[in-house]
């Protein structure tokens, strides 16, 4: 199977000769993989992006810790120090009762004069909002945090982290599965599309099997074929899927839609290369392999 240079050499030639002497069976077989990438690329976008959400919603999420009412100003301060302490306690920050009852004031607009009464016996209470490296281990910090002097309580809401765990667990589980099953849809249909080519030439085929032609001196330049075909149409169509996502991510900023944001191109695009290459190489080079196989049983 190893070659040589001046082997390469002829087959890259041959195989650039048969996609442009194919015309439009080659047309119709780089619009296959247009098609079967742009929807493997959609729903890689799509995983990308929620994996990327469920991520935000996880380094926002907050636990309060409601500061003891007796600590004083210096022992509400040395607290921060205490809870960073904790393993994966990301961010501390602390929010006093006074900055709290400000914002709720400037929340009520008109009728902020109804908290009036409230600036000298405040009664909200200071708190410390943390945020976790890690909501798996909720559970073990939160026992943590308790057993901490000076925090009075600890408010979290279990049933949205045990949403999160579910729904990232859900999305990681899965996303792996569909993509592979995409991918060996692609693969019958390409080779399918790549088999009407191959089967005009089956004739040259088995000419070359009696003339003494090696199996792989014959697949090789259908296998090239094949990647130039899976390359071509990898291009197209990645080249559609990033024109589309920042169009699709533009047009949602202009409309102000702020409680998500999503993945940025050029972050999208050190994913979404390596993988349409890949994809386009394989898919090409296994789909012309599968079509040529059965021609050389003679």
């Amino acid at each position: 199977m190893a070659m040589k240079i001046r082997e390469l050499n002829y087959f890259s030639k041959e195989a650039t000769k048969n996609v442009f002497s194919n015309g439009w069976m080659s047309l119709a077989s780089v619009f296959t993989v247009i098609v079967s990438l742009l929807i493997f690329g959609v729903f890689l976008v799509l995983t990308i992006n929620l994996n990327y959400i469920a991520g935000q919603f996880e380094s926002d999420y907050e636990i309060i810790l409601i500061v003891d009412e007796n600590c004083s100003p210096e022992q509400t301060e040395a607290l921060k120090a205490q809870i960073e302490s904790v393993e994966y306690v990301k961010t501390a920050t602390f929010d006093s009762k006074t900055t709290r009852l400000q914002a709720l004031k400037e929340g009520m607009g008109d009728n902020a004069s109804l908290f009036d009464g409230y600036d000298e016996n405040n009664p909200l209470r200071d708190w410390y909002k943390v945020t976790l490296s890690d909501l798996e281990q909720t559970d073990s910090v939160v026992s943590q945090l308790e057993q901490i002097q000076g925090i009075a309580k600890v408010r979290l809401n279990k049933e949205t982290i045990d949403k999160l765990l579910s729904a990232t667990s859900l999305i990681a589980r899965n996303s792996i599965w569909i993509m592979i099953a995409l991918g060996l849809i692609s693969i019958f249909i390409i080779s399918n599309t790549i088999k009407l080519a191959v089967f005009s030439r089956a004739k040259e085929i088995n000419i070359m099997k009696f003339v003494g032609a090696t199996d792989w001196f014959i697949r090789w330049p259908f296998i090239i074929e094949g990647v130039i075909i899976g390359l071509s149409g990898a291009i197209f169509s990645l080249l559609i899927i990033c024109f589309a996502y920042s169009g699709i991510v533009s047009s949602l900023s202009s409309l102000g839609i702020s409680f998500v944001s999503f993945k940025p191109l050029s972050d999208m695009t050190g994913y979404l290369i390596p993988t349409f290459i890949v994809m386009g190489i394989v898919l090409g080079g296994i789909g012309s392999l599968i079509s040529v196989r059965k021609h050389l049983n003679v």
